[in-house]
């Protein structure tokens, strides 16, 4: 009798403790549901590396009417980029996919790999715009075909628009526009400067559009816009004053200081044509002391551009729902 009250009382015993640890795992579940996730830094690129393509060039001395960018540039960008470990790479001037494919093999040499990218061949035939990302894209809306209007003629932005929305966690979403503007060289249709404020204005209405469908967007706009802070395709860029939709450019500068982007060697010129542009949703996200421009000492061997990094943490702002007492 002694026997079976111990075993009656032991089995009540198991009984218990399993429902008691049953509760606490649904409770950490329950938990674990509602508590922040932990936030990590992404690191973000914006980057020309001029060039990277087939074309005429003169390499050692000599001409040749089709080469690669020579391969001491190609390791000097992935070096760079190796310095920076982005998240995600906004670039501009590769080549084909032939390119894209000899970019993805230098980075991996420098222990940097992309599972998700977008590859925009607009109307420009020659260079194009890529994204890299460690983070999945959930949304692409790129524009190849993206038409503007110069003195009531329609014409076609080069390189057009890359447009993804990346989830840098499940419930934080960034969208990046990539662009790179029409160039300072000059051609026989039409004014280049003009060119560039139609790209603007129509880049202009295409914000004003996202932000319209949905005013809490997080928006990156980033790239060469071939212009500086004061030209009128930056200031149409921007926007006007005070309206939900304007676009802050992010002040970005090297670890002296300086501010420009491009050095141009025919002109002897050192300019800041190189954007980070965000909107006011954004802005809370952005960790500005670590944002600027990477000027290392092998910049100039890699491009005539130096990369543009920020750092954003993505903010969560939902507090947890008290957990259910318990019975």
């Amino acid at each position: 009798m002694a026997e079976s009250l111990s075993f009656q009382g032991y089995h009540t015993l198991i009984r218990n403790s399993v429902f008691f640890l049953s509760l606490l795992f649904v409770s950490s579940l329950l938990l674990a549901e509602q508590e922040p996730l932990q936030e990590s830094p992404v690191v973000i690129v914006s980057y020309n590396v001029e060039n990277y393509l087939s074309m005429p060039r003169w390499i050692n001395g000599r001409f040749r009417n089709n080469a690669g960018k020579p391969e001491s540039e190609k390791r000097a960008v992935a070096t760079i980029l190796s310095k920076l470990h982005p998240d995600i790479i906004g670039l501009m001037e590769i080549g084909d996919l032939r390119q894209v494919h000899d970019l993805e093999r230098h980075l991996h040499e420098v222990g940097l790999d992309y599972p998700y990218q977008e590859y925009l061949h607009a109307w420009d035939q020659e260079r194009h715009l890529l994204l890299l990302s460690r983070f999945p894209f959930v949304e692409c809306h790129s524009q190849a075909i993206f038409p503007i209007s110069i003195n009531g003629k329609v014409e076609h932005s080069p390189r057009g628009i890359l447009d993804v929305t990346v989830a840098l966690r499940p419930d934080y979403k960034l969208r990046l526009l990539c662009v790179h503007f029409k160039s300072k060289i000059s051609v026989p249709n039409y004014n280049q400067d003009s060119f560039r404020a139609a790209e603007a204005l129509s880049l202009r209405n295409y914000v004003n559009a996202i932000m319209a469908s949905d005013p809490k967007t997080h928006l990156l706009v980033m790239g060469d816009f071939n212009d500086t802070k004061n030209s009128k395709s930056l200031v149409t860029l921007l926007g006007k004053p005070k309206k939900p939709e304007i676009l802050h450019v992010l002040n970005l500068t090297d670890d002296r200081g300086e501010n420009w982007t491009e050095y141009w060697k025919e002109a002897d010129l050192y300019s800041r044509i190189d954007y980070m542009l965000i909107n006011k949703e954004l802005e809370s996200s952005i960790v500005q002391e670590h944002s600027g421009i990477a000027r290392p000492a092998l910049w100039k061997e890699a491009s005539d551009h130096c990369p543009l990094f920020t750092e954003i943490l993505p903010q969560v702002n939902a507090l947890p729902t008290p957990l259910p007492s318990p019975l």
